[in-house]
């Protein structure tokens, strides 16, 4: 007797900003994530100041180390992990799927991202000068990757 295990990740689907060519690509690793990357303009996050990220494959981005957690868990905004989790699950890039990321400071990206916050937060005054675009394509999650049916997503941060 042998069990088959059939996953279906559903994702409501948004606008993506351009992604692909010249883009940086994490290595395949199961677990893996990118080196420092150096950010062009600090990002602010609960008031901190951070000046690299980390793009994880398992779905997330960190600010003060790569980190390897496949598992998500509650956490309280006090906890001392500065994470930013789109969708935190347990990826396998090693067969299929693309990590990639980029930073914009010129271009339609800027002027979209400006339009995108201004239409849901008209009262902001909004003007972008710079965007970083982490995306995980045509992923799939961990027990997929080699088994019987592959199932696979995308997704990103913007």
């Amino acid at each position: 007797f042998r069990e088959k295990r059939n996953y279906i990740i559903c994702c409501a689907s948004g606008p993506f900003y351009p992604f692909g060519d010249g883009d940086i690509v994490n290595e395949r690793m199961d677990d893996g994530s990118s080196p420092p990357i150096s950010l062009v303009q600090p990002f602010i996050y609960f008031g901190k100041k951070f000046n690299q990220i980390y793009v994880n494959n398992n779905g997330y981005l960190t600010f003060d180390q790569a980190w390897n957690s496949y598992t998500p868990y509650q956490f309280s905004a006090n906890a001392g992990k500065n994470i930013i989790a789109p969708f935190w699950t347990d990826i396998n890039n090693q067969i299929n799927g693309v990590i990639s990321y980029r930073q914009y400071t010129s271009g339609s990206v800027l002027i979209q991202a400006t339009q995108d916050i201004n239409q849901y937060f008209p009262q902001l005054k909004f003007r972008s000068t710079w965007v970083f675009v982490a995306t995980w394509d045509r992923v799939a999650y961990f027990a997929t990757t080699g088994g019987v049916r592959k199932c696979s997503k995308t997704y990103g941060i913007k």
